[in-house]
């Protein structure tokens, strides 16, 4: 997708010289336990979801009030602050599905409406705490994100409009087409499931790429070259407002997918940059694909939601609020260190999580 802007050439042998997949070559097919079909796991449900016993409520609970008592920022939380006894076995196995198993998981039945906003955000960061390090998810230092509508017609507050480019989807009642968050795991927690809509939906990034290898191998070939990427304002001062990166790359036997159809969309709004129609039809092909082959769920008010970035590819479908019914969930993003993945990150990784905001906020309501 070249630009005709000569500022954006530099950024594009950059990113192409920074990405070496020489020694990776590229499977015919991906096989193991990632690679599975969003009809099978809809079918079995026990296989991706965990049903929480009174035993682990019941430790849960005491891990909140040991946190709170301690009266220490929200960002300390780790688990020497939040100490859990047998239910820490429930969230190794869960870690451990992520890197050598589905990739996905849900953890199920914790009564949140019963707990105080502060209490809720001590759970779900307490128990995130033993997934990996919290990553700010914005130019804010969010490592607490809330996917909640801020634009016109909110039933809160207006703070962005729906229209503006810079917009995160997130922070409006759009749905939002399958693609991957700059992390290596994103977690979400449900307190409100609104009034109507916002299905969530996963994909096997990995079941994606076989299917497309057999029908479409011209846009895999496509996915592991530069694409221009609009940081939406999320990015250092000192760099530029847009980038280059390879959607597709398999690194020391594992395949990594970077997607956001519309970070790819919107470049096009910065002067001299035009989207060829090749890559335009290349999202619109991957959404259909995978709309027909995931994994659909209706969070529930207390689920928590677990996804490996790197294996699937993530979406919502559009909804409706009304007062008192505002669909409202948490977000985590988490960093995990390759003794605990067991996968080993690609050396041009940080191009992919945007590791430039220090600053660490924990905003108990949406901004």
């Amino acid at each position: 997708m070249p630009p005709t802007a000569a500022v954006a050439q530099p950024i594009i042998d950059r990113v192409s010289s920074n990405t070496d997949t020489t020694s990776n070559v590229y499977p015919d097919r991906i096989v193991g336990p990632t690679t599975w079909d969003g009809k099978d796991l809809k079918a079995h449900p026990e296989k991706w979801i965990y049903h929480l016993t009174p035993e682990d409520i019941t430790d849960i609970d005491q891990a909140i009030k040991h946190f709170l008592s301690l009266n220490i920022p929200f960002s300390q939380i780790s688990p020497s602050t939040f100490p859990l006894t047998t239910f820490k076995n429930v969230i190794i196995k869960e870690r451990n599905n992520l890197f050598q198993g589905l990739g996905v998981g849900l953890i199920r039945g914790f009564p949140i409406e019963k707990y105080e906003r502060k209490e809720q955000v001590a759970m779900f960061m307490g128990i995130g705490s033993y997934f990996g390090t919290f990553k700010p998810q914005n130019r804010k230092g969010h490592i607490l994100g809330h996917i909640k509508d801020l634009t016109e017609g909110s039933t809160t507050k207006v703070v962005y409009s729906a229209e503006d480019p810079t917009t995160r989807i997130y922070a409006t009642r759009k749905a939002q087409p399958f693609h991957t968050d700059s992390t290596d795991i994103v977690s979400l927690l449900c307190l409100n499931e609104g009034q109507e809509g916002g299905l969530s939906s996963v994909i096997s990034s990995h079941t994606l790429y076989n299917r497309l290898r057999e029908l479409r191998p011209d846009i895999v070939e496509l996915m592991k070259g530069p694409w221009l990427w609009d940081h939406k304002g999320e990015h250092d001062p000192s760099e530029a407002p847009y980038t280059t990166i390879q959607p597709m790359q398999y690194y020391e036997n594992h395949l990594f997918t970077f997607w956001g159809p519309h970070f790819f969309e919107t470049v096009s709004r910065f002067p001299g940059v035009v989207v060829e129609e090749k890559y335009l039809e290349a999202i619109r092909y991957i959404q259909d694909l995978c709309e027909r082959e995931a994994l659909y769920m209706k969070l529930q008010t207390g689920d928590i939601q677990l996804v490996n970035n790197h294996a699937l590819l993530h979406a919502r479908g559009a909804y409706k609020d009304i007062p008192g019914q505002t669909r409202h969930l948490l977000r985590l993003w988490f960093l995990v260190d390759e003794e605990v993945s067991g996968w080993k990150w690609p050396p041009n990784k940080k191009e992919y999580t945007h590791e430039y905001v220090k600053e660490q906020v924990v905003p108990l309501e949406a901004e």
